[in-house]
């Protein structure tokens, strides 16, 4: 143990890691750790073993109020922590804790005897089995997470094998993605999402492709984390939102009513000018507002942060719509919901493959889509993919369905293809559903 804060150490994380059978790859949780590291800083480095001893023990005790019972704390050294989260639901609740981790060390600011200590929290994150099996593995994972945070002045990290890639590979990727960008070559495609009742098909998602120039496709994810890096949110989100409204603009032009959906990252909900960007695309194209869905995911959405709060309410007051997605991944409730200008909930996939088989995932499934239209909301389901989870869906009285069932993601030509084919123009039509 640990002498000053009572906490086990590395030996005890690696014996307890070692025995969560993480290369279950059917197991329908994941693992989650949390590498949390007090940044130095002259007061910190100042600091008598009398004054650092009992801060240390405040740390510890505000970080076990910020994870939940069955998790675990571990101190590796003096200003290091590592949180254990086993058996989640969702990658997604591994963000969420980070969050609350970092809430926690802030308020109220953490004090020594003189004066406020001045000090950032550090989080680097890994998720089992997705980055390893291994114990040790995965905690060195962790620190390269909470290192690539820290060089690129943030606070929180999760992990990724492009953190580690040569500095010349990544630097070619990014002038590769730049060039990209500013020369057009980013594509979005769109995945169908169907009306369960009526077989129709009037809204789609608009998912970011983007193909190297060897042929190689990158993952959303990826691309994401890259153009952060390089400083081109903004400029990227000013691309996003005039190629949605184009498509939009398209799809009217084509005689085919389709409201689309595009997803939002917490850095986008930090950017005051967001609305605007949303505003001058549909004035562009002359789109209504109703005719665009923003998704954020859950962990985003119960952030109390006063910037992104304003950023919600003014794009509902524009008449946006709003969605929750990957809803039923993290540690928030519908209750909270109520108190968010949101339209629309998504449940993840992860609830919904196993629909068929597993009574809770039934259960979950079943008490959100109730939950959801009590506070007037309409449930969209992900990674719908046979006809027996379609089922379950429409018996409980969810509205729509997105999934390989239907359709993968398409390119706009082949989307408006797939919308002409005689079952789909039928189902336009208010004939026979598809269900």
């Amino acid at each position: 143990m640990d002498p000053g804060t009572g906490l086990p150490r590395l030996r005890q994380a690696l014996s307890t890691l070692s025995q969560l059978r993480l290369s279950d790859t059917d197991s329908k949780t994941c693992h989650g750790l949390i590498l949390i590291t007090l940044q130095a800083n002259a007061t910190l480095l100042r600091l008598a073993p009398e004054a650092s001893e009992p801060l240390r023990w405040e740390i510890s005790q505000r970080l076990g109020t910020a994870l939940r019972p069955q998790d675990r704390l571990y101190a590796l050294s003096p200003w290091e922590w590592l949180a254990l989260l086993p058996n989640l639901p969702s990658p997604a609740a591994v963000s969420l804790a980070m969050i609350k981790v970092q809430r926690a060390c802030q308020q109220p600011p953490l004090e020594t005897t003189d004066s406020e200590l001045g000090t950032q929290i550090l989080c680097g994150a890994v998720i089992a089995p997705d980055h390893g099996t291994d114990p040790l593995h995965l905690i060195q994972s962790s620190r390269i997470a909470t290192l690539h945070a820290h060089s690129q002045n943030d606070w929180c990290a999760l992990y990724h094998q492009d953190m580690e890639q040569a500095p010349g590979r990544q630097a070619t990727m990014n002038r590769e993605l730049q060039d990209a960008l500013a020369e057009d070559r980013l594509q979005l495609f769109l995945q169908p999402q169907v009306d369960i009742a009526t077989g129709r098909c009037l809204h789609a998602e608009a998912l970011l492709r983007w193909q190297r120039e060897d042929g190689n496709w990158v993952s959303p994810e990826i691309i994401v984390s890259a153009l952060e890096r390089a400083g081109l949110r903004h400029s990227f989100n000013r691309w996003l939102f005039q190629h949605a409204a184009l498509h939009l603009h398209e799809l009217q032009e084509a005689g085919l009513d389709i409201t689309l959906s595009v997803n939002l990252t917490a850095h986008d909900l930090l950017d005051p000018e967001l609305p605007d960007l949303v505003a001058q695309a549909l004035d562009t194209w002359r789109l209504p507002t109703e005719g665009l869905i923003l998704e954020i995911t859950e962990n985003v959405a119960v952030s109390d942060a006063r910037e992104v709060v304003a950023v919600l309410h003014r794009l509902r007051d524009m008449n946006v719509r709003l969605s929750i997605d990957d809803f039923g991944t993290g540690y928030a409730g519908m209750a909270y919901l109520q108190n968010l200008p949101v339209q629309e909930v998504k449940i993840d996939q992860r609830f919904i493959l196993p629909l068929t088989l597993e009574s809770k995932e039934r259960e979950i499934a079943s008490a959100v889509i109730q939950l959801a239209h009590k506070l007037d909301m309409e449930v969209v389901a992900e990674g719908v993919s046979t006809p027996e989870a379609l089922e379950c869906l429409l018996q409980m009285g969810c509205e729509r369905a997105q999934g390989f069932l239907y359709s993968p993601a398409l390119p706009l030509p082949e989307f408006m293809a797939w919308l002409r084919t005689p079952t789909m123009r039928a189902d336009l039509e208010g004939q026979d559903s598809l269900t």
